[in-house]
């Protein structure tokens, strides 16, 4: 008993001196004052819009929907979903099928009080999601279900994704 409490003790002690140290384990988000004013250039259909616009708030940037006041242009295009047979049975039936959700990303910010311009030799970066199931005939309303609770996953992977690469590419602009 003596022995749990003192390696509660140093556990919660150690916690304490990393916290206020400011660390914090590589790749999170810790919140920041403002990382910079946010433009998402997307085309209307996008399925993500909405759901990258919160995520990035998350992430302390403040969304704009003014071009001319942002210090961070974020441009989303050719969202693709797609749905493929990865491998077919004996008989020839649908065995195992192969989700795809992907979208285009480019991002530009401003330098020196320069309103941001995408580059010309600027690549734009292909950010994709896959997920295989096994599809089954008999259960064709359960591998329905199983295939959209599948696809709303892979939605949020791909908006966190989106952030992750976007604070990425910032680099020191946005460092917390």
């Amino acid at each position: 008993m003596a022995s749990t409490r003192r390696s509660f003790l140093a556990l919660v002690t150690v916690q304490l001196y990393l916290t206020a140290c400011g660390f914090h384990p590589r790749g999170s988000l810790t919140r920041a004052a403002d990382r910079g004013s946010v433009f998402v250039d997307a085309e209307t259909e996008l399925s993500i819009l909405e759901e990258v616009r919160q995520a990035l708030s998350d992430a302390s940037f403040s969304i704009t929907f003014n071009r001319d006041a942002a210090s961070i242009l974020l441009r989303l295009t050719d969202e693709t979903e797609v749905q493929r047979v990865v491998s077919v049975t004996g008989n020839g039936r649908i065995s195992e099928l192969e989700l795809i959700h992907s979208v285009r990303m480019g991002v530009a910010s401003s330098i020196e009080g320069q309103a941001p311009v995408y580059s010309a030799s600027q690549s734009f970066n292909r950010v994709e999601v896959t997920r295989e199931y096994t599809y089954d005939e008999t259960g064709v309303l359960g591998k329905q279900n199983e295939a959209r609770i599948l696809r709303e996953e892979m939605k949020r992977d791909l908006v966190r994704q989106i952030v992750l690469r976007s604070i990425a590419s910032l680099g020191p602009l946005v460092a917390s």
